[in-house]
């Protein structure tokens, strides 16, 4: 993997179900301290204004936990891989990121130019 910069904002939008992928952990707000691994997300659409998830969550249950799209969740590991353009030569690049952890994605310089010893810069 070459060395780059990425320029982040702390994460702190909210996050409904709708947005858990496989693999993504999340907490409800009023159990914070219960993290939940999603295993398979299913959506069923019942209106334009109601679209019910049934998500697999591994090694809590073996049925699925069925909830509404819009329920609010905390995330604490929602990795995605996000493209970016170089701010210096205009080159895309491909960077994962953990979006709890490392934050929301603003800027990057890529490893042509981004000193050595920078891996990532979180900003407010």
């Amino acid at each position: 993997m070459s060395n780059h910069a990425v320029v982040t904002l702390n994460f702190t939008r909210p996050v409904y179900a709708h947005e858990l992928r496989p693999g993504d952990v999340f907490a409800f707000p009023d159990a914070p301290h219960t993290p939940l691994t999603v295993g398979g997300v299913k959506k069923t659409v019942i209106s334009p204004e109601l679209t019910l998830l049934a998500l697999a969550l591994h090694g809590r249950r073996a049925e699925p936990v069925h909830l509404p799209a819009s329920t609010p969740v905390r995330p604490l590991r929602m990795v995605r891989t996000v493209s970016l353009t170089c701010l210096l030569c205009h080159k895309p690049q491909d960077v994962e990121l953990d979006l709890p952890h490392d934050g929301e994605p603003l800027s990057l310089v890529c490893g042509d130019h981004a000193p050595d010893t920078a891996q990532n810069t979180e900003g407010e």
